[in-house]
C-alpha cells in the first residue's frame, strides 16, 4: 500500500487533535455550565460545615440535633435559599407517620461511671465523650459490683451468674443485653463494649468507643455506658483473676415527648408545574459523626450554596424545576416528612441522597460509591450519576497520574489523590431506602462511602475528612442535580441516548453472566430481566420529559432479548420448560400501609403481629419483595426479578414471607 505524504499525516493528526479538543467534557451539560459548577465548588467550605456540625451530639429529637438544625437553617438563609424553615413532628412514642411509629425524644445532661473499689478512676464520662452513654438511658444513681456475662444477648450467657442488682459487662448488641440482663433478670445497668460494624479492619482499633442505643420506645430503660475493647479486656482479666470491681453510675438523662426536626429549603424553579428535584442527607448521629453524616449534610449545603450563587450571578439559567434540600433525622425524619407532604411526592422527579461522602481513604479505608437504584425501580438517574461521576473520577486520575489539573477539582486544603470510587449495585442503609420504597418510588442517586472503620464511634472526627473529596462529591451532586432540574425535551433526548448506549453494555454483561450460570432456567431469566430493566430505565425518562415519548418508544423497540437468547441457545441449549406453582399466587398491597416496614428500632410486622415467627426474608430481599408487589406480578415473577438482581432466593421462603405480610395486613394473596 502506498504511504501517504507526511503533510497529509500531519494535517490529519492536527484535525484529529482539534476534534478531540472540541469534544465536550460530558454529554449532558454544556462545558460552560459544568465549568462554572466546578469553579464555584468549595471543599473548604464543606469541611468548615463538617467541623461545625461535629460539635453537637445529634441524637434524634434532642437538644444537640436542634442546635445542628439551627446552624444549617442559618447558613441556608445566608446563602440565599428560599422558604428556609425547620419543621417539627411529634416524637412521643405513639404518633404514627404512615407505617412508622415515632420514637421518644431524649435529653442527657451528665453521666459518669466511676470505679470506686479497689481502684478509684473514671471509666466513662458523657461530658467529655457523649458516646460514653448509650442513647435512651435514663436517670440513675447506682453503686454495684461488675459481672462479666460475655456477649450477654442470650439466656446461656447468664447460666450460674447472679446479675440482679449488678452492672453487667457485655459485648453484644447493647439493647439486646439490656433486655436480657436488666428487663428479664433485674440487673442495675450495662457496661458495653459492643463492637463496630464488621469490616476487614475489625478489631484493629481497640481504643474506639462504639455509639450505643437502648430502645427509644421503652421509658423504663435503666442505663448503659460504652467503653473500648481495650478497657473491657482489662476489666475481664481482673474479674477472671477473682477481683471484685465495684462501680458507681450516676446519670442525669430522660426520655420524653419531643419533636423530630427537618430543615428544608428550596431554590425556586422557573416552571411551577415541572416538579422538583430533592437533595437529601441525614443530620443526625453521635458527636463527632463527621463522615456519618456531617459530610453529607455539609455537601448538600455546599451544593445549595453554589447553585444559588451561580443562578443569582447569571452563570447558570434558573432551572425549570424547583430544587428542594432536606436535612432530616435519618430515615425517621424522611418518613415523617413524606407522610405530612404526601402532595409533594408526585412532584419529586428524582432525589440525590448523600450519606458519608468525605472520608480520606488513607485514613478511613473508605471507597466512594455511586450506588444504583434497586431492581424494583429501574431509572435514568443511574446514568446521570455515571456521566458526572466518570467526569470527576477521570479528572482526578489525570491530575494524579499526569499532573493535568484542568478537571482535577482539587481543594487548596485537601489532597491531590485519585478518587477511589466505583459504580455500585443497590445497597440499603440510609434515607434512599425511603424515597425508593414501593409506596413512593422516587428514583435516587445515592452517594456514599463504605467501609469507614470509624463509623458510629468517637473516632469519626473532622480530621478524617478530605476537603478535595468533599469538593469532588459536591461537583458530582451539583452537576447531576442541575441537569435533572433543568432538563427539558432536548436534554432528555441526550439522556435517552446515554441510557440506551450504556444499557447495551449492561445487556452484554447480563449475557456474560448467563453463559456462566450453571442453572439454565436462571440463565434465561437473567436475559429476560436485563431487557426489562433497560426498557424500564428508558421508560422512566418520560416522567422527566413527556415530550420525548416518541424517541423513548423507538429506543425501547430496539431493546430485546432476541440476539442474547439466540447466543444462549447456541452455547447452552433451549430454555427449559418450567412450571412454577408460585405463578398462581399474586400479592396485592394494602394501600393503607404506606412506607417502609423497618425503620431502625421500629418493626411494623412485630408491632402488628407480636407472635410472628422470624421472617424468612430480611434486608434487601424483604425490602425488594414488597417493592415489587404491583397487583399484577405473581410470586414467581417477583422471584425472577430478585434472583437476577440479588442471587437465587427460595420460592418457599418468598411465599412464606408474603404469607407473613398478609397476617400483618400489608398484602392480600389471591
Amino acid at each position: 500500500m502506498r504511504t501517504p505524504p507526511l503533510s497529509l499525516i500531519l494535517a490529519t493528526s492536527i484535525a484529529a487533535l482539534a476534534i478531540a479538543a472540541e469534544r465536550p467534557k460530558t454529554s449532558l451539560l454544556p462545558d460552560a455550565q459544568l465549568s462554572a459548577i466546578a469553579a464555584e465548588a468549595s471543599g473548604s467550605l464543606a469541611k468548615d460545615t463538617v467541623i461545625a456540625l461535629a460539635r453537637s451530639h445529634r441524637v434524634h429529637a434532642s437538644p444537640g440535633f436542634h442546635d445542628a438544625a439551627e446552624y444549617i437553617a442559618s447558613k441556608a438563609r445566608e446563602y440565599g435559599l428560599d422558604d428556609v424553615h425547620i419543621e417539627s413532628f411529634p416524637a412521643d412514642g405513639k404518633t404514627t407517620y404512615n407505617s412508622f411509629r415515632s420514637y421518644f425524644g431524649w435529653e442527657a445532661t451528665t453521666a459518669i461511671l466511676t470505679e470506686i473499689s479497689p481502684r478509684q478512676l473514671v471509666l466513662a464520662d458523657f461530658s467529655k465523650m457523649p458516646v460514653a452513654l448509650a442513647d435512651y438511658s435514663n436517670t440513675a444513681d447506682v453503686t454495684a459490683d461488675l459481672v462479666d456475662v460475655g456477649p450477654g444477648t442470650a439466656a446461656r450467657d447468664y447460666t450460674n451468674k447472679d446479675v440482679k442488682g449488678r452492672i453487667v459487662l457485655a459485648g453484644g448488641d447493647v439493647a439486646d443485653v439490656h433486655r436480657e440482663a436488666v428487663e428479664l433478670r433485674g440487673a442495675a445497668g450495662v457496661l458495653s463494649y459492643q463492637p463496630n460494624q464488621t469490616t476487614g479492619w475489625s478489631g484493629d482499633y481497640p481504643d474506639l468507643v462504639r455509639w450505643g442505643h437502648l430502645s427509644p420506645y421503652n421509658t423504663g430503660n435503666r442505663f448503659a455506658f460504652m467503653i473500648s475493647l481495650r478497657q473491657s479486656r482489662e476489666l475481664q482479666a481482673r474479674l477472671a483473676r477473682g477481683e471484685t470491681i465495684r462501680l458507681r453510675a450516676r446519670v442525669e438523662a430522660h426520655m420524653k415527648p419531643s419533636n423530630f426536626e427537618v430543615v428544608t429549603a428550596i431554590l425556586r424553579g422557573a416552571d411551577p408545574q415541572a416538579g422538583e428535584i430533592v437533595y437529601s442527607s441525614h443530620l443526625c448521629h453521635q458527636k463527632p459523626g463527621a463522615n456519618d453524616d456531617a459530610s453529607g449534610a455539609a455537601t448538600i449545603l455546599e451544593d445549595a450554596r453554589l447553585l444559588a450563587r451561580l443562578v443569582h450571578d447569571g452563570k447558570l439559567p434558573r432551572p425549570r424545576r424547583t430544587v428542594r434540600f432536606l436535612w432530616a433525622p435519618e430515615i425517621a425524619g424522611t418518613m415523617c416528612y413524606l407522610a405530612r407532604h404526601s402532595d409533594e411526592i408526585p412532584k419529586m422527579r428524582a432525589a440525590i441522597h448523600m450519606d458519608m461522602v468525605g472520608g480520606d481513604t488513607k485514613v478511613t479505608k473508605a471507597i466512594f460509591h455511586l450506588t444504583r437504584t434497586p431492581a424494583s425501580l429501574p431509572s435514568y438517574v443511574n446514568d446521570v450519576a455515571a456521566v458526572f461521576g466518570e467526569y470527576v473520577i477521570e479528572g482526578a486520575r489525570r491530575a494524579a497520574m499526569d499532573g493535568d489539573f484542568s478537571d482535577g477539582n482539587i481543594s487548596p486544603e485537601g489532597s491531590k489523590d485519585m478518587l477511589l470510587a466505583d459504580f455500585h449495585p443497590f445497597t440499603m442503609g440510609s434515607d434512599h431506602d425511603v424515597y425508593q420504597e414501593g409506596s413512593f418510588r422516587v428514583p435516587t442517586i445515592y452517594l456514599n462511602d463504605w467501609p469507614d472503620v470509624f463509623i458510629h464511634t468517637n473516632g469519626d472526627v473532622p480530621a478524617n475528612m478530605d476537603a478535595t473529596k468533599l469538593q469532588r462529591v459536591s461537583v458530582i451532586g451539583a452537576a447531576s442535580g442541575y441537569f435533572l432540574a433543568n432538563a427539558g425535551d432536548a436534554e432528555a433526548r441526550l439522556l435517552a441516548g446515554e441510557v440506551f448506549a450504556r444499557g447495551a453494555q449492561r445487556q452484554g454483561e447480563a449475557l456474560r453472566r448467563a453463559l456462566a450460570e450453571p442453572d439454565l432456567a436462571q440463565a434465561y431469566n437473567l436475559i429476560r430481566q436485563s431487557v426489562a430493566q433497560e426498557q424500564g430505565a428508558l421508560e422512566s425518562i418520560a416522567q422527566l420529559a413527556p415530550g420525548v415519548r416518541q424517541t423513548i418508544d423507538g429506543l425501547i423497540r430496539h431493546v430485546t432479548d432476541r440476539e442474547a437468547a439466540a447466543v444462549l441457545r447456541e452455547f447452552r441449549g433451549e430454555a427449559p420448560a418450567v412450571r412454577d406453582p408460585l405463578s398462581a399466587t399474586v400479592p396485592r398491597r394494602n394501600p393503607q400501609v404506606i412506607g417502609n416496614l423497618e425503620v431502625y428500632y421500629y418493626d411494623y410486622i412485630r408491632d402488628h403481629v407480636p407472635d410472628a415467627p422470624k421472617p424468612t426474608l430480611d434486608g434487601t430481599l424483604a425490602y425488594e419483595a414488597l417493592n415489587l408487589v404491583n397487583g399484577a406480578r405473581s410470586v414467581a415473577e417477583i422471584r425472577g426479578v430478585l434472583a437476577a438482581a440479588y442471587g437465587d432466593v427460595s420460592g418457599d421462603a418468598l411465599l412464606r414471607y408474603f404469607q407473613l405480610l398478609a397476617r400483618a395486613g400489608v398484602v392480600s394473596l389471591n
